[in-house]
């Protein structure tokens, strides 16, 4: 078997590529060094695995990775892990895997001639195995999780619109800042996290503390670790009004709506005169929520783990 080496920079693509170096072992390979030949040819990396940074960071070291792995005749796999982060290179990957459809559309937009491998996210199949036992437990009925994102203005201008709507029904939020949100440690939030009583700041809390204290919903705008949430069985609900959110996710994905509030996998609120209507069905109707998570369900293949079919792929193509 082929000697793989993993590249990924930001959080989800580390936790994409984790997910598949648990079946198949490999060292990280050293970001801080910048000397990627160095590093592939120290470790006789034969196939490098690579993630999908969002950061210019992230997307700056691994583009650098797969530059070196293609001068020394190496195979690099990519494995997007949040549809639209796929960045086109002179020289394409053996492969690209990919969620959905959807997803290698997107990425054949850039690269017309792309392989592309379609397959349940393997991000999830830690917490596909785990799913049974997530759902167990009743949910907080006062209570939403924010899970934010790195644009501070936005999450400003979105949270204005969603505070009073929560406090009309009574819901208090605990508030997640995402860790690359810069506006969060310059104290731009603090007119919000001064509201004793209504907002409690848990962003010091791991996801996972946050989700077992069971909110009633996950709100964000286009947050990945909402999706984490529709596998503990909490339904999500992505805020993204056409100029707050919904723009800036066009233009760092290519789309204004995620194919999964398409699917109908989540709760979405795309202008703020539909606020009060959908957080009633998202809050308060239980059928409204047992739709979204069978559609959850359906579209994240909440059944079928990613990595075996991926790893066989591999093996059949000779990458391994």
């Amino acid at each position: 078997m082929r000697n793989v080496g993993y590249v990924a920079i930001d959080d989800g693509p580390r936790r994409t590529l984790a997910a598949l170096q648990s079946h198949l072992p490999g060292p990280w390979l050293d970001a801080k060094r910048c000397d990627w030949g160095g590093s592939l040819r120290a470790q006789d990396i034969e196939l490098l695995i690579c993630g999908t940074s969002d950061s210019e960071q992230g997307r700056e070291a691994e583009a650098g990775a797969r530059r070196a792995a293609h001068a020394l005749g190496v195979p690099a796999v990519v494995i997007e892990d949040f549809p639209g982060n796929f960045a086109a290179m002179s020289t394409p990957p053996r492969l690209l895997c990919v969620e959905s459809e959807f997803a290698a559309a997107l990425a054949r937009r850039q690269m017309s001639a792309l392989a592309v491998h379609v397959g349940p996210a393997i991000r999830y199949d830690a917490l596909r195995r785990a799913s049974t036992a997530l759902r167990r437990e009743e949910h907080s009925a006062d209570a939403v999780l924010w899970i934010g994102q790195p644009e501070t203005s936005d999450a400003l201008r979105t949270l204005e619109e969603l505070l009073p709507a929560l406090q009309a029904r009574g819901a208090r939020l605990w508030f997640r800042a995402h860790p690359r949100d810069a506006g969060y440690a310059a104290g731009e939030y603090a007119r919000f996290l001064g509201r004793a009583g209504e907002i409690e700041d848990v962003t010091r809390l791991p996801l996972e503390e946050c989700l077992k204290r069971r909110p009633r919903l996950a709100i964000t705008q286009f947050s990945s670790l909402a999706i984490e949430a529709g596998f503990w069985g909490i339904p999500a609900l992505n805020v993204l009004f056409t100029d707050v959110g919904g723009r800036t996710l066009a233009a760092r994905k290519g789309y204004a709506v995620p194919p999964w509030c398409e699917a109908g996998a989540a709760f979405l609120i795309l202008r703020a005169q539909e606020m009060d209507k959908v957080l009633d069905r998202a809050l308060g109707s239980a059928e409204a929520r047992r739709g979204v998570m069978d559609a959850f369900d359906e579209y994240f293949s909440v059944g079928t783990e990613g990595a075996p079919a991926l790893i066989n792929l591999l093996y059949n193509q000779g990458l391994l």
